[in-house]
C-alpha cells in the first residue's frame, strides 16, 4: 500500500466536461516572480541555451531550477517538491519574430482562403446557397470545410452594400454583402514551410488609358508576421462563423509568438533539449541581426533558419525538408516521433501497457480435451496466477492451496504467493515452516490458474 497518498474521506468531484483549445501567448507567459495563477503556465523566461554553469543549473537556461529537478539532492524552486513528486513546470521563449506552427499550418491556410487578405472579413456572400448550408452545420470542422467551398473561388472581396440603380423601381431586392473592402484576392499555396500568395494578372482594356499598372510582385512569400496581422483582424463573430470559439482557439493563436519550453523531467538531456538549445541560439542570432540593422534579405535568411529548427522540433520527418541532426549525424527524435508509430507513447506505452496476471502463448486443440476447451502449456499454467482475497467463505479452500504451494501434486491446484494486508509479499517457494503459511481475513493468495 502506498503511504504517500493516504485515504481521504473528501467527496470526489465529477468531471462535467473537457474543453480543448489552443494556448494563447498571454496564457503561456507569466512573470517569473509570481507563482502559477489562472491558466497561465510559465514560471520562467528562457534566455540561454546552456543547461549548466560551473557545474550548477544555469539561471534562465534550459535546466533552470524553477522548471523542476532531475537531481535527487535538489528541490524544485517553484513547488519545493523533490524529484519523485515534482512533475515539472513549463517555461517560455519569446520569439524574435512570429513563426508558423507545423501542426496548424494547413488550418491557417484554410482560414486564410476564407477571409479577405486586406480587411480579414469572410469572403462568402450571405445570399450564397453554400454559405447558408454551412451555417446549419454544427460540427466546427465540417462547417469550416463548407465555408471554404463557398469562398475558394472568390477573386475579390465584396464591397459594402451595393444598390442596383436599375432595380430601384423593380421588385428585385438590393444585393447585400458582408461589408468588405473590394480588394483583389491572391491564390494561396504552401511550399514547405512557406506560404505563397500569387495575384492573378489583370487584363488590360485597350480603351482605358487610365488603367493602373500591374503590381511589381505578383508572387509573394508571406511571412508568419504578415499572416498573423491578417488573422488578428478577424472578428469574434467571424471566428464563430468559421467554426472556432474565440475564447479557446482564435486563429492568430495558431501562429507561434511564444514557444512553451517543457520541463527537464520531460526531456532529461535528450534530443529535445539539444533542439531547444539550437532554437534559442538561432533566436538570439535573429534578434542580433535586427538590432544591428542588417539588410532585409539577411534577416529573412536567419528567420527561415529559425523556422526550420522550430518545425523539426515538432516533426523531423516533414516532406521536402532536410532532417535536423545531432553532431554525429543521427536525426533528432522530435515530439511527433515520441508519440506516433509502434514504439510511441500511444501504441507503445498507453495502449500496450504491461499488466500483472496475464500471459500470451501458443494455444492448441487436443484430442484428449473437449471441443470447447483449449490447451495451455504447462510452463504458462505454473506461472499464470490470479489474486483471491481471503474471506470467511473461502479461507479453508485457500489454506489448502497455500499448503500445496507452487508445485501441487497431480490433479491439484496450488498457490505461489501470499500478500498480507500491509502489502508484504511472501514467496511460498521459500517458506518451509507451516507457521509461515498462516492466512487471515483480508490477505490475498495468488493462486495458480489451472484445473
Amino acid at each position: 500500500m502506498d503511504i504517500r497518498f493516504p485515504y481521504s474521506p473528501a467527496e470526489v468531484s465529477k468531471v462535467r466536461l473537457v474543453q480543448f483549445g489552443i494556448l494563447s501567448p498571454d496564457e503561456i507567459v507569466i512573470l517569473a516572480t509570481v507563482l502559477l495563477v489562472s491558466r497561465q503556465m510559465s514560471v520562467v523566461q528562457i534566455e540561454h541555451g546552456e543547461t549548466t554553469e560551473r557545474g550548477k543549473p544555469k539561471i534562465g537556461g534550459l535546466s533552470d531550477p524553477r522548471l523542476g529537478t532531475i537531481d535527487r539532492k535538489m528541490k524544485c524552486e517553484t513547488c519545493t517538491a523533490n524529484m519523485a513528486e515534482c512533475p515539472g513546470h513549463f517555461g517560455h521563449l519569446e520569439l524574435a519574430k512570429p513563426m508558423f506552427h507545423i501542426g496548424f499550418i494547413k488550418t491557417v491556410l484554410t482560414i486564410m482562403r476564407c477571409v479577405c487578405f486586406n480587411c480579414s472579413k469572410v469572403l462568402a456572400d450571405e445570399e450564397d446557397h453554400k454559405f447558408k448550408q454551412a451555417l446549419r452545420i454544427r460540427n466546427p470542422k465540417n462547417r469550416l470545410k463548407k465555408i471554404l467551398d463557398s469562398c475558394k473561388n472568390k477573386t475579390k472581396c465584396e464591397g459594402g452594400d451595393e444598390i442596383d440603380i436599375n432595380a430601384q423601381d423593380s421588385e428585385k431586392p438590393a444585393k447585400k454583402s458582408r461589408g468588405g473592402c473590394g480588394a483583389q484576392q491572391p491564390k494561396l499555396t504552401i511550399e514547405g514551410m512557406k506560404m505563397i500568395a500569387e495575384y492573378k494578372a489583370q487584363r488590360k482594356k485597350s480603351d482605358d488609358p487610365e488603367q493602373l499598372p500591374e503590381p511589381v510582385e505578383r508572387k509573394q512569400t508571406l511571412t508568419a508576421e504578415r499572416v498573423l496581422s491578417v488573422l488578428k483582424r478577424i472578428s469574434d463573430d467571424d471566428c464563430r462563423l468559421l467554426g472556432l470559439d474565440p475564447n479557446y482557439a482564435r486563429p492568430d493563436w495558431m501562429i507561434l509568438q511564444v514557444l512553451p519550453i517543457p520541463p527537464p523531467p520531460v526531456r532529461p538531456s535528450d534530443d529535445l533539449t539539444h533542439q531547444l538549445a539550437m532554437i534559442i541560439r538561432h533566436n538570439e542570432n535573429l534578434k542580433r541581426q535586427e538590432r544591428n540593422g542588417s539588410p532585409a534579405h539577411i534577416i529573412s535568411e536567419f528567420a527561415q533558419l529559425l523556422q526550420f529548427h522550430i518545425a523539426t522540433y515538432f516533426d523531423n520527418e516533414l516532406p521536402g525538408l532536410p532532417r535536423a541532426t545531432q553532431r554525429s549525424g543521427r536525426p533528432i527524435k522530435s515530439i511527433c516521433s515520441r508519440l506516433k508509430a509502434k514504439e510511441g507513447r500511444i501504441r507503445g506505452n498507453l495502449m500496450g501497457k504491461r499488466v500483472d496476471f496475464s500471459a500470451r502463448t501458443v494455444i492448441t486443440p487436443d484430442p484428449t480435451i473437449n471441443i470447447d476447451q483449449l490447451g495451455v502449456p504447462w510452463s504458462i499454467a505454473l506461472n499464470l496466477t490470479y489474486p483471491e482475497t481471503v474471506t470467511p467463505y473461502n479461507i479453508e479452500r485457500l489454506k489448502e492451496l497455500v499448503e500445496y504451494g507452487p508445485h501441487p501434486p497431480p490433479g491439484k491446484t496450488g498457490a505461489k504467493y501470499i500478500i498480507r494486508d500491509d502489502g508484504q509479499r511472501l514467496d511460498l517457494r521459500y517458506l518451509k515452516k507451516s507457521s509461515d503459511h498462516h492466512l487471515e481475513l483480508g490477505y490475498k493468495a495468488l493462486c495458480l490458474h489451472y484445473d
